[in-house]
């Protein structure tokens, strides 16, 4: 150990400004989307007289702001987000059976926590842009990104990188990517849970398997790639099934 570091002293495990990092793209992602409208209608949108119909402009803007404060601060986040291990896609891809099925039979059911109503948007039916519009591809484009590239990285940065670090110490950066203790395992299952209530029997499974790659790897790059795998083909099973009701 070097001289000049006493035998106590803590490691900082990064990022830098860790709660900047970890902490604001997600709760900024959360916020904007508070005035994203839904197709019944309701809530703050509704309040602020926001339709159904500008749900591209609102995800729009959502997303930009989102991808700025991303880049202010990608520079520190990226080094410490570590070198990918090839198997965590795989798990991702596969994840997405589970996923979809389990959702399924809780919309089936009927059995939805709380306010669970997801945008829904499909940009190829006739009275948004079309079948035809290439509006239409753009704006998928865009959704997309957010869906598989976008949320990935926000929402790992928080559940990995903060939430389930700081339920073991206040300064979360000192504590080890991965460590799974009952406490962070607990915290994990409720953000789960309250963060996708029309999902929450699929989400709870799911995010407990992505905690367990946190764990057997110690890399966010990794965690961060299962998500935007099982993102990716979420958005391809919706896609090809029009079962826009699961984005």
């Amino acid at each position: 150990m070097p001289a000049s570091q006493p035998a106590d002293a803590v490691a900082d495990l990064g990022p830098g400004e860790p709660w900047l990092t970890c902490v604001g793209p997600l709760l900024l992602f959360l916020m904007t989307g508070a005035v994203e409208p839904t197709p019944s209608g309701g809530g703050l949108a509704a309040l602020l007289g926001v339709g159904y119909a500008a749900y591209p402009l609102v995800y729009g803007i959502r997303l930009t702001a989102t991808v700025a404060l991303l880049g202010r601060i990608w520079p520190q986040a990226r080094a410490w987000l570590g070198r990918p291990t090839w198997w965590p896609p795989l798990v991702g891809l596969a994840l997405v059976v589970p996923w979809v099925t389990l959702a399924t039979l809780q919309h089936q059911a009927g059995w939805t926590l709380g306010a669970g109503e997801r945008a829904g948007y499909n940009p190829f039916l006739p009275e948004h842009f079309g079948p035809d519009s290439p509006w239409a591809w753009a704006f998928l484009g865009v959704r997309w990104l957010g869906l598989a590239v976008i949320v990935p990285i926000i929402e790992e940065l928080f559940v990995r990188g903060f939430l389930m670090r700081y339920v073991v110490k206040e300064q979360f950066w000192e504590v080890p990517f991965g460590l799974l203790t009952a406490a962070s395992a607990t915290a994990c299952m409720v953000y789960a849970v309250a963060s996708h209530p029309g999902e929450a029997i699929a989400a709870a499974g799911w995010f407990a398997v992505v905690s367990g790659i946190a764990a057997a790897t110690r890399k966010p790059i990794d965690c961060i790639l299962c998500h935007a795998a099982t993102n990716l083909a979420l958005g391809g099973y919706v896609l090809a099934t029009g079962e826009w009701w699961l984005v």
